[in-house]
C-alpha cells in the first residue's frame, strides 16, 4: 500500500513521510533519527494548533517554533484547550528537541575530534573496494595502481604515521590490527571485492588470510610472501594469490640485463613507466560483439587472451571469436590508448 496516499488526508503526517524521503541514505543514522524526532515534534505541535485552535499552518508553525525555542514572542490569545496543548508541548516538545540537538551536536563533535571514528564510517559506506592491509612502501604502491585502475582503496595498519600519510593522499585507512576480525569488519570487508595483504611479516600476513578468509570466504584474497617457502602456508590460509616481492624483483633485474628494451616497456619495473605498455583485463558487458569489432573501435591495442565466463583460455583470438557477456578479453597497449578504451571492472597491471 502507497504510505503517502494512505495520508493523504492527513497533510502533516504527509509531510513528515515527505520529510523522511528527502533524506539522503548516506546521513549518519544517529542524525537523521534526531532530525526526524525533531521533525516529529514540529509537526505535532503545528497539527495541533491548526485543530484546537483553527489557525492556519504558517501561524501554527510559527506559534510551535515560538513555543520550543522558548523566545515567548507575542500573544495569540489561546483557548483554554490551547493552553493545554502548550503545557503539553513545553514540557514534551523542548526536553524532546533539546535532546536531538544536543545528540547531533555531539554527534559532529566526535567527528571533528576523533578522525577514526569517521574513517570507520566511510569505510562501512564502501561497496566494490580493496581492503589494503599494510600500507608500507609496498602498501603505497599496491594503492596507486588501485587507484589508477578506478578502485577505491581502504587501507588498515597498527603504524600511525603510515595511515596519516595514506589520508593525506585523500584515501580512507584505519588504525589498527589487521589480524584482527573487528578491524577487518570495520574497513567494510563484507562489502570488499578483495583483500591485498601487504604486511612485511609472513606470520601476520597468514593471520590476515585466516581472518579473512573466515569472514568473507568468496572474496578474493592477493597475499605478499616475504619467504618462498610462506608460499603455500598462505594459500592454505585462505590467499586466492601469493606473490612474492623477492621473486618478482629479481626477475626484474634479469629481464633487464637479459632484455632491456623488453624490460622497458613492461610495467611494474621502472619507477616512471607511464611510456610502457599497459594490460587490462577488459569485461564484456554487450551483446553481438567480436574481437574484430572491438579492433575496429581501438585499432592501436593489442588482444592478447580471450577467457570465456566458463573459465576457457584462448591465445591470440581470431577476429571472428565472439564475445559473450561475462567473457573477458586480456587487452594490450600504450596508457592513453587504454585510458580511451571504455572498460568495466577493470583490473590494470
Amino acid at each position: 500500500m502507497n504510505v503517502l496516499n494512505s495520508t493523504s488526508d492527513y497533510p502533516h503526517v504527509k509531510a513528515l513521510s515527505y520529510i523522511a524521503m528527502l533524506v539522503p541514505s548516506n546521513w549518519d543514522p544517529i542524525i537523521v533519527r534526531s532530525l526526524l524526532v525533531a521533525s516529529a515534534v514540529i509537526v505535532f505541535g503545528t497539527a495541533g494548533y491548526t485543530w484546537i485552535e483553527g489557525w492556519t499552518p504558517w501561524q501554527s508553525l510559527f506559534f510551535t517554533l515560538v513555543t520550543l525555542t522558548t523566545v515567548g514572542y507575542g500573544d495569540y490569545g489561546l483557548s483554554p484547550q490551547g493552553e493545554r496543548f502548550t503545557a503539553i508541548l513545553m514540557v514534551g516538545g523542548i526536553a524532546t528537541v533539546s535532546f536531538t540537538v544536543s545528540q547531533i551536536l555531539q554527534r559532529i563533535l566526535s567527528k571533528v575530534s576523533q578522525p577514526e571514528v569517521r574513517m570507520s564510517e566511510l569505510a562501512r559506506q564502501c561497496k566494490d573496494h580493496v581492503v589494503l592491509c599494510g600500507l608500507g612502501r609496498t602498501g603505497l604502491r599496491i594503492a596507486d595502481r588501485l587507484e589508477e585502475g578506478g578502485v577505491q582503496v581502504v587501507g588498515i595498519d597498527s603504524d600511525e604515521a603510515c595511515v596519516e600519510e595514506f589520508r593525506q593522499r585523500g584515501l580512507i585507512a584505519i588504525t589498527g590490527d589487521a589480524t584482527s576480525d573487528e578491524t577487518l569488519e570495520r574497513a567494510g570487508l563484507a562489502n570488499a571485492r578483495a583483500v591485498a595483504v601487504a604486511t612485511a611479516s609472513d606470520a601476520a600476513n597468514a593471520m590476515i588470510c585466516l581472518s579473512a578468509h573466515a569472514i568473507a570466504p568468496d572474496t578474493q584474497i592477493v597475499a605478499r610472501a616475504e619467504a618462498e617457502s610462506s608460499i603455500c602456508k598462505l594459500k592454505r590460509a585462505g590467499a586466492t594469490e601469493v606473490l612474492s616481492p623477492t621473486s618478482y624483483g629479481g626477475d626484474g633485474i634479469a629481464q633487464q640485463i637479459l632484455h632491456p628494451e623488453v624490460a622497458s616497456i613492461l610495467p611494474g619495473l621502472h619507477e616512471n613507466d607511464s611510456d610502457g605498455i599497459m594490460f587490462v583485463e577488459y569485461k564484456i558487458t554487450e551483446p553481438d560483439l567480436t574481437i574484430a569489432k572491438l579492433g575496429t573501435r581501438h585499432p592501436r591495442l593489442i588482444f592478447i587472451a580471450h577467457r570465456t565466463k566458463e573459465g576457457k583460455s584462448v591465445l591470440r583470438p581470431e577476429g571472428a571469436t565472439a564475445l559473450y557477456e561475462g567473457d573477458a578479453v586480456v587487452i594490450a597497449g600504450a596508457r592513453e590508448e587504454i585510458y580511451q578504451l571504455d572498460y568495466h571492472g577493470r583490473v590494470a597491471a
